[in-house]
């Protein structure tokens, strides 16, 4: 249930602008073949800032467009000129509050620079990249409530052309700018699925119950059989539960999760103890050559390779985005750094998604009698930043003060 905004598909008043209107000398023009718009832009360095624009009215009836449950946008393009296919996208917001309809500056300007187009002249742009500009920010200081993305009342969308700043004829043939979405979003289906599940269990054992006192006679009976029904209840509640402490795309531990496994598992803090910060290399070049799909699926394998490496005894943590944490009970830095390096050539044997090679970065701290938890945390992350900045793809070890004390005395 796929819901698509074409804004090419001649429901929207579109026209070109240039840099004229500002003291520049960039002429643009638009031309309509079929169903293409055709953009010819004569790039002039007149300007700091040479440009032309395809602009697009959403306004109907005094209302945007909202596309605040849209997730992307694709493009299908063609470019001729002797610069790069070089562009920018901007989704002009009206808001309550802070728009007015005749001043261009109070439309919170939503954008994305230095896009280009591929060879194949397709290209799938994430809702999410859009920011708010900060040139616009700094002109109209907006307040805290302005100053987030707003895209749910989008009155003007605009492609931005300069062809990388050369000068000349420069041509965009755009056979479709389409906005794509889902009609129900997949938390919404989700908790949706949830409620109707949870509800066909409450009615279930709803009718259970009433059967069952309605046919059973003895009271003693009846209370033994709803005593049996309670405990299946506590079991499914505890499994519930249990999901909260677990990071849904991977299925390892989440910080959560952490703190219940240190609370109610009293090994795990016995010294000594080594824990292990790790981050994926150039994790957001992943995402932005191809894509958040494949980036979830480096991810999830990611965990996998990691979590075959480990002890049973230990644990494995997601601690946010593209980081890692291990920890590892009865394990000294040395052994600590030995797992790590283990860890790290595994990665290497490993056929990562769309032939990616995969390297991660690694800090490893032990801990000590009298430090509480964040205070090893800090030493590994610390030890991660070190690895990072020595190249990355390595393992970097904190090594105490008292370690390197007795080492020297040898």
């Amino acid at each position: 249930m796929e819901k698509v905004v074409d804004l090419t598909g001649g429901h929207f008043p579109v026209n070109v602008e240039d840099d004229r209107a500002g003291g520049g000398a960039s002429v643009g023009a638009l031309e309509r073949k079929g169903h293409d718009l055709i953009v010819h832009c004569h790039i002039a360095k007149k300007s700091d800032w040479p440009y032309c624009k395809l602009t697009f009215d959403l306004v109907k009836d005094g209302t945007g467009v909202d596309m605040s449950r849209l997730d992307y946008l694709t493009i299908d393009g063609e470019y001729a000129g002797p610069g790069t296919s070089r562009f920018g996208l901007v989704l002009a917001d009206a808001e309550d509050g802070l728009t007015k309809r005749d001043q261009w500056q109070t439309y919170k300007i939503n954008q994305i620079d230095a896009l280009d187009l591929p060879p194949n002249g397709h290209l799938l742009v994430p809702m999410k990249w859009f920011g708010v500009a900060q040139w616009w920010k700094d002109m109209v200081k907006p307040t805290m409530e302005h100053s987030a993305v707003g895209l749910d009342n989008v009155a003007r969308a605009e492609l931005m052309i300069n062809g990388g700043g050369k000068e000349g004829e420069h041509v965009l043939t755009l056979h479709s700018l389409r906005l794509h979405g889902k009609v129900i979003s997949r938390d919404a289906l989700l908790m949706g699925l949830v409620a109707a599940w949870a509800l066909c269990v409450v009615v279930w054992l709803t009718i259970l119950t009433l059967s069952l006192r309605t046919q059973l006679k003895d009271s003693k009976a009846a209370i033994a059989l709803l005593s049996e029904v309670n405990k299946a209840l506590e079991l499914e509640a505890r499994d519930l539960a249990g999901q909260v402490h677990i990071d849904p795309l991977t299925g390892v531990l989440n910080r959560q999760g952490l703190r219940a496994a240190l609370m109610s598992t009293s090994n795990l803090l016995s010294d000594p103890m080594a824990v292990i910060f790790i981050d994926i290399d150039h994790f957001k070049r992943i995402n932005d050559t191809h894509g958040h799909d494949v980036g979830d699926d480096v991810l999830r394998k990611f965990a996998n390779v990691i979590a075959a490496g480990i002890r049973s005894s230990d644990r494995l943590v997601r601690w946010g985005g593209e980081e890692f944490l291990i920890v590892c009970p009865l394990t000294n830095v040395h052994q600590g750094q030995i797992l790590a390096e283990n860890l790290r050539h595994a990665l290497h044997r490993q056929t990562w998604p769309v032939g990616l090679r995969v390297t991660a970065s690694f800090g490893v701290a032990q801990h000590h009698e009298r430090d509480e938890v964040g205070v090893v945390i800090k030493h590994a992350d610390e030890e991660l930043y070190r690895a990072k900045q020595g190249g990355r793809d390595r393992v970097c070890a904190h090594t105490p003060v008292n370690v390197i004390a007795t080492a020297h005395a040898a």
